[in-house]
């Protein structure tokens, strides 16, 4: 009695139309939204940039690195650094990062962490591994830093390290520095394209007293003769700023901002305009003033704001849907047309 029942079962499932239906989807939704390691994963618009870090001290901050995507093992770069560091923050972005890679990164041939999962990703495996360094031992003068990786199709586009570091000699400074990873593309993609990302320096400067300001800025992924724009404020630096002219997919550059500031809330702006994709990455403001002014070291480090995703948006996994109902209809219709 309980084989012949078991029969009947899976007889009227297979005769369901709507239970062929349901399972069609589910299975096919299933698939496309699981995380499965492969290239062109979607991974979302990632994290617009915000502030890690700002302060102030007598003393200033060191900003390097850089070359490209090269697909070197281990990658390595050098930083020619000062003494008294007391903060510190290091980026390793990478390319193509899927899940089950990893990343060790030594400092001075003492190596930190295996790390997995990066601590920003977007668009297509973009990635970026941050890291508070402020422990590590640094030398005064050359610092060898490496990267080894385990990434069937990807590698690094640099290691940048920026290093806040107390002398009293110096005058004081005000810095901001500011991580993330935006995509910005005109894919239609996690509720439409996305043309501009902001990086905004908060807080008050006395303008009368600034002798010099300096932007720091990184972006990934920008093409030559795609014109993109970076501005300061309400002044334009440059266009066509990314187009891999620190290496490969890689733009790193220093702008003398003195002229356009404000005495509250800086910004930097970044425009895609006809790019098909730009990664802005970090934005570091450091602000100089005359050797009258005197204050206190102050550091505040913020809550990092992660950005681990595997999403499919929702406009893919709609066309998706309505694509198998579709072809369904037509089946079934011409099905009925043969009775």
């Amino acid at each position: 009695m309980n084989r012949v029942h078991c029969i009947r079962t899976r007889i009227r499932i297979r005769r369901s139309p709507t239970l062929l239906l349901m399972l069609l989807l589910s299975v096919t939704l299933l698939v496309i939204a699981s995380p499965a390691a492969i290239a062109g994963e979607w991974h979302g618009s990632g994290t617009p940039l915000y502030t890690i870090a700002s302060g102030g001290l007598h003393g200033s901050v060191y900003v390097g690195g850089g070359h490209g995507l090269t697909y070197e093992d281990p990658y390595v770069e050098y930083f020619d650094l000062p003494s008294n560091i007391i903060y510190a923050r290091m980026y390793v972005p990478m390319w193509n990062y899927n899940r089950g890679d990893t990343l060790t990164v030594s400092i001075n041939e003492e190596k930190l962490e295996l790390r997995g999962e990066p601590d920003y990703i977007a668009a297509w495996g973009v990635s970026c591994y941050a890291y508070d360094v402020t422990d590590a031992t640094f030398n005064e003068g050359i610092n060898t830093i490496s990267a080894t990786y385990e990434n069937n199709n990807g590698g690094p586009y640099a290691i940048f390290l920026v290093a806040v570091y107390e002398n009293e000699s110096m005058s004081y400074t005000q810095f901001w520095i500011d991580e993330g990873n935006y995509a910005l593309s005109k894919a239609v993609a996690d509720g439409g394209a996305k043309n501009q990302g902001d990086a905004l320096f908060s807080g008050d400067l006395d303008l009368e007293t600034v002798e010099r300001a300096d932007l720091w800025t990184v972006m990934i992924a920008g093409t030559d003769g795609e014109a993109d724009e970076l501005w300061f404020n309400s002044n334009l630096l440059g266009t066509d700023m990314g187009r891999a002219k620190t290496g490969a997919y890689l733009d790193f550059d220093q702008f003398d901002v003195t002229d356009s500031l404000v005495g509250c809330d800086n910004a930097a702006i970044f425009k895609r305009c006809d790019e098909q994709y730009l990664h802005p990455f970090n934005a570091i403001l450091v602000v100089e003033h005359e050797s009258s002014l005197k204050g206190d070291t102050k550091l505040t480090v913020h809550e990092t704001q992660s950005s681990v995703r595997s999403t499919i948006p929702i406009p893919v996994i709609a066309v998706l849907a309505i694509t198998i109902i579709g072809f369904f209809i037509i089946y079934m219709k011409r099905k009925q047309g043969q009775r």
